[in-house]
């Protein structure tokens, strides 16, 4: 308890004091990729993510959760129920303007999919990623991104693959920036 009270004290301070330390940018987007296991032969999907980029570096650690099935309740083991990674992204504005930041970069994390014989139990392995996007502040502090990401998971028990991903995925929406 003492600790998230220091950690609350010290982000009140950071908020309220007169210093930019740090952008934040909360990304939430849909899309998909191609999958010829799926019936339909896609998967769609959605992203949120948090970026934290100090001003002084152009540098940004993005912490991300997302997920791609064809239902309500994932229960193929092709479809991914859960994802949550950490990247760390180089952010640059190619331009002589505050609107436009692309960034691209890559990480690693925890992925979730449905077992082949008990749909309700999960299969958990290790997740790599690469990604590249553009983000556009339209007005105030709401904006739009585009992202293309490569993913990669795989995970073998007794010579079965469980895991097995290697995807080309695209996501678009809308992003809320903020500064600390």
């Amino acid at each position: 308890m003492k600790k998230l009270i220091i950690i609350i004290s010290i982000l009140s301070m950071v908020v309220f004091s007169h210093t930019h330390v740090a952008d934040l940018t909360l990304r939430l987007g849909q899309g998909g990729f191609y999958d010829d296991r799926s019936p339909l032969g896609k998967l769609g999907g959605g992203q949120v993510t948090l970026d934290i980029k100090p001003i002084r570096y152009p540098f940004a650690i993005s912490l991300t959760t997302e997920y791609y099935t064809n239902s309500n309740k994932p229960t193929h083991p092709y479809e991914i129920a859960g994802l949550l990674a950490v990247n760390l992204l180089y952010m640059k504005k190619p331009f002589k303007t505050e609107r436009v930041n692309v960034f691209m970069g890559g990480g690693m994390g925890r992925l979730e999919v449905p077992k082949e014989d008990k749909p309700d139990d999960r299969e958990i392995g290790i997740v790599y990623n690469l990604e590249a996007g553009i983000n556009i502040r339209a007005f105030w502090k709401i904006g739009f991104y585009g992202i293309s990401k490569y993913l990669y998971a795989h995970k073998e028990k007794n010579n079965i693959k469980v895991i097995d991903f290697s995807e080309f995925i695209v996501l678009l929406g809308i992003t809320f920036n903020f500064g600390l």
